[in-house]
C-alpha cells in the first residue's frame, strides 16, 4: 500500500479520541434531518438534494469515528458537520473523495476544518491539477456557498493513495478504497464494505440520467463497471439517484456500451454527428437522458479522435 500525504497538516488521531470520551451518550439516532437512510448497522446513505447542486453522501461508523463518502459542496458539507452527530456522536476523522468534480470535493475546507483529514485516489490530484482554479473561479461566480470560502482554488485532498486497495479497518469494520480504471474521470474511486456488501460508486454509477461524459473514458468506462460487479454487492449506493443494488451498475454499464456501439457503428458507416440516431432500449431508459445530442458530440470526439474524451480539450458546464 503506497499512500502520500498533501498537506503537512497530518493530523494525530489522539485529539479526536480524547474528544470522544468527553462527547456524551445520545439515544436512538434522529436522522430525520438528514433525511437519511441506514443500510446496515453503521452505514448511512444520505440523498443530496438535487436542487442545490448535493450529490449523496454515505457515513460510515467506525469503533471510534466516522468516514464520510463525498465531500460535497460547501452548503452540504456545513449541514452535515452541524448536524451528522444525529447519527452518531464520534467524530468525522476521514472524508473520501470519489472524484475531483465540484459537488463531490469542493467542501474539502468545511471538514478539514472541522478536523477532517480528507483524503482520495491519487488521480483525483491530477484531475485538480489539470482543471483548477478554472473551475473553481467559474462556480465561485455562480454559488455563494463557494464563493463564501473567498479562495482562488480548489483545496485538494490532504492524502492520496497510489495502490488499491487502501484499508481503514479496525475491530467493528473494515473499509476498502479501490480505483479500478478511468470511467466517470481518470480518479474514479469506490469504497467497498465487504463483510455487509456495501459498494459506493460516486458517479462511476449513478442511478439515473444524472451523468456527464466530458472527462470521461467512455470506452474504458463499462469495463471499469464490470469490475465493480466482480464484488457481487448487495446494496449500491450511487453518488446521484437512489440507493439499489447490482442492477445499478449492470444499467449504468449497458447504457454506456450500448451508447458508445450506437455511434461506432454509425461513425464506421461514414455518418456524421448530425446524423447520429439511437434506438433506446428497456435497459437503457432509465440512464439515457430525454436529449442525447450532448452525449452523442461527447462520444463522436472521442471516437473519431482517437483518444478518450477527457483528454480533449473541453469546457465544464
Amino acid at each position: 500500500m503506497n499512500c502520500s500525504i498533501r498537506s503537512p497538516l497530518r493530523r494525530s488521531l489522539l485529539p479526536f479520541l480524547f474528544l470522544l470520551l468527553l462527547a456524551p451518550l445520545t439515544n436512538a439516532a434522529d436522522t430525520d434531518r438528514l433525511d437519511a437512510l441506514r443500510i446496515a448497522d453503521g452505514v448511512w446513505f444520505l440523498p443530496g438534494d438535487s436542487s442545490k447542486g448535493y450529490c449523496n453522501n454515505v457515513v460510515i461508523e467506525m469503533k471510534d469515528y466516522l468516514i464520510v463518502v463525498d465531500a460535497n459542496y460547501p452548503g452540504r458539507a456545513r449541514e452535515l458537520v452541524r448536524d451528522i452527530h444525529r447519527l452518531s456522536p464520534k467524530p468525522v476523522l476521514f472524508v473520501f473523495d470519489t472524484h475531483a468534480h465540484r459537488d463531490h470535493a469542493y467542501g474539502n475546507i468545511i471538514w478539514t476544518n472541522a478536523g477532517a483529514t480528507t483524503f482520495a485516489y491519487e488521480g483525483v490530484v491530477d484531475e485538480m491539477n489539470r482543471y483548477e482554479p478554472q473551475r473553481w473561479l467559474a462556480t465561485a461566480a455562480e454559488r455563494e456557498d463557494v464563493r463564501s470560502l473567498q479562495l482562488t482554488d480548489a483545496p485538494r485532498p490532504e492524502l492520496t493513495f497510489r495502490t488499491s486497495p487502501f484499508i481503514l479497518k479496525d475491530g467493528t469494520r473494515e473499509v476498502q478504497f479501490w480505483f479500478l480504471g478511468w470511467a466517470h474521470t481518470r480518479g474514479d474511486g469506490f469504497v467497498w464494505l465487504p463483510k455487509e456488501r456495501i459498494l459506493c460508486t460516486g458517479d462511476a454509477a449513478v442511478n439515473g440520467p444524472r451523468n456527464k461524459l466530458w472527462d470521461a473514458n467512455i470506452a474504458n468506462w463499462p469495463q471499469v463497471l464490470a469490475r465493480a460487479e466482480q464484488f457481487h454487492p448487495l446494496h449500491v449506493l450511487p453518488g446521484h439517484g437512489d440507493a439499489g443494488g447490482p442492477e445499478i451498475l449492470e444499467g449504468q454499464r449497458t447504457f454506456l456500451s450500448d451508447l458508445y456501439n450506437a455511434v461506432k457503428a454509425q461513425v464506421d458507416n461514414g455518418r456524421t454527428l448530425s446524423q447520429l440516431s439511437m434506438s433506446l432500449t428497456d435497459r437503457d431508459r432509465n440512464w439515457a437522458p430525454r436529449d442525447l445530442s450532448t452525449d452523442f458530440a461527447i462520444t463522436y470526439s472521442e471516437i473519431t479522435q482517437h483518444q478518450p474524451a477527457g483528454d480533449i480539450p473541453h469546457v465544464w458546464k
